[in-house]
């Protein structure tokens, strides 16, 4: 028998398709990348185009924790309008904060918050943070609202007093040493002691045990979770979304050991009163629940908790560590602020929050500190409604992401003269017409804006007028090394390492 070859015989379908495999998946590849490029409502925003095709490029600037140069680096490049992946487009113009997050908008929250969603046996954890529903949404912030107001707050204060005189305790202490410290550490200890103080009546002691909760590590790790996994959030539920993996890694152990704390405190404080002392925080939210049980169940009382001693003491700590750091490294801003507390305040008594308040350079270096660096480092995304919107003279389809970054926006040059440098002197009415000063007031969010502004946003705002006084009128301080500065990484949040401080009991001159 022979064998001959036949040119007219084709191999079969199965063998050319392996054959040229390289080939398929090329093909496949510049199709879906031709697909982002040209995706519909979005090919003409302006932006690199590697943003177009792929998130490659955004999920290696995140992760490397520089993300926030690196838009404030596009936006100077492209304008007020950046498309920074596929999806996701980030805004400069503060005209557009109303559209995006002002009340009576239809934008809610994205899908980057769904990756810390967490739940219990009942379904999803109502937590403010991460509920997309706008009307629950609604409806969780109002049970909270008079426990979070101004006037409770200057009622907790007593609670944040006790805190405050530990700190200057143990600060005299460091001074009589003569050795230098890392402030980043203790102001973090200091916001966490002093939230829990006012939440629940009882200081957690982080100033002399440490994270002995392991509190500040689990907020580390879920905050990282969030800045990375975020811009891919189809991938959580192969990662923490997955029980198996979440129990494996055991990242979640911290928060669980937060919950069942408050859980326990909620528990104990029903019917309990405190003859020693101002309600609490939680006895506000219990006595709120007592009078309208249809206002706020047990469950988002644990979470209002939760929010408090988790995100309340992160972003008062990176806000105290920016007030810090500015103020010593620039002398003359130094020298005002400490003569207007010496000369306002006296050490035989605690810095009141009202009296605070009212000076106006301490309200001028607290808000040119969180302009230079608000806690949130990241867009505040959100999902373009239904009929699609016009941002920034741009129509955006619906379903595209979009947001503003808080660190981009307090950088526009077109608001703020000399943007990178630190001028507490801009927020003086005296110095600064008032349409422009309205314009940057309007234009300063370092707690969000609309319906969104974060809850706790007076709880932060009374312990850093009432620290930031009660440091600079007690104690002499200077940076160690202070070209050097501190360092940060910026996931999500923008907690800072590396602020090295001398101090010294106060004396007239600084």
């Amino acid at each position: 028998m022979t064998f001959q070859n036949d040119d007219n015989v084709k191999p079969p379908t199965h063998h050319i398709l392996f054959s040229n495999w390289h080939i398929i998946i090329g093909i496949f590849i510049a199709g879906h990348l031709l697909r982002n490029h040209f995706r519909l409502g979005l090919s003409n925003v302006p932006g690199p185009l590697s943003r177009f095709i792929s998130v490659l490029p955004r999920l290696i600037s995140v992760y490397r924790g520089f993300n926030h140069d690196d838009d404030v680096a596009l936006h100077r490049r492209y304008g007020s309008i950046v498309r920074i992946a596929p999806n996701l487009v980030s805004v400069s113009d503060p005209q557009e904060l109303r559209t995006i997050y002002g009340a009576g908008s239809r934008f809610r929250k994205g899908s980057f918050y769904s990756v810390v969603e967490a739940y219990d046996d009942e379904g999803l954890v109502p937590d403010p943070f991460v509920i997309t529903d706008l009307e629950h949404h609604a409806r969780l912030k109002r049970g909270a609202a008079a426990a979070y107001s101004l006037n409770t707050m200057v009622q907790l204060e007593p609670y944040v007093d006790v805190v405050s005189r530990r700190l200057v305790q143990k600060l005299k202490g460091v001074a009589a040493t003569g050795e230098a410290l890392d402030f980043a550490l203790l102001l973090q200890a200091y916001a966490m002691d002093a939230v829990s103080a006012l939440t629940f009546g009882k200081d957690f002691n982080h100033m002399d045990a440490g994270d002995h909760l392991g509190f500040l590590r689990a907020s580390a790790v879920i905050n990282s979770y969030l800045a990375i996994i975020g811009q891919v959030p189809w991938c959580h539920k192969f990662l923490l979304g997955n029980p198996w993996i979440a129990r494996l890694f055991d990242c979640t152990e911290g928060n669980a050991q937060l919950i069942a704390l408050a859980e326990s405190e909620m528990e104990a404080g029903r019917g309990r009163t405190n003859a020693d002392g101002p309600t609490t925080f939680f006895q506000r939210l219990m006595s709120q629940q007592k009078n309208k049980p249809d206002s706020i169940n047990d469950r988002e009382i644990i979470t209002h908790c939760f929010n408090n001693l988790g995100a309340g003491s992160d972003t008062t700590a990176i806000a105290l560590r920016s007030i810090i750091y500015n103020t010593l490294r620039n002398p003359s801003a130094h020298r005002r602020l400490v003569e207007e507390i010496r000369g306002t305040f006296s050490q035989t008594q605690d810095v009141s929050f009202a009296a605070a308040n009212n000076l106006p350079y301490l309200g001028a270096v607290i808000k040119e500190s969180l302009r230079l660096h608000p806690s949130v480092g990241m867009m505040l995304v959100r999902v373009v409604p239904d009929g699609g919107a016009a941002i920034c003279g741009n129509h955006l389809s619906a379903g595209v992401e979009v947001g503003i970054n808080p660190w981009v926006l307090h950088r526009d040059p077109h608001v703020f003269d000399d943007p990178d440098a630190f001028r507490p002197e801009r927020w003086l009415p005296e110095l600064s017409d008032d349409e422009h000063l309205k314009q940057m007031t309007r234009s300063w969010i370092p707690f969000g804006h609309g319906a969104h502004t974060c809850s706790g946003r007076w709880i932060s705002w009374m312990e850093m007028y009432k620290i930031t006084a009660t440091l600079f009128l007690h104690f002499d301080m200077h940076l160690i090394d202070r070209g050097r500065g501190y360092s940060f990484h910026n996931l999500w949040l923008t907690p800072q390492t590396g602020l090295n401080v001398a101090f010294s009991e106060a004396t007239l001159t600084v």
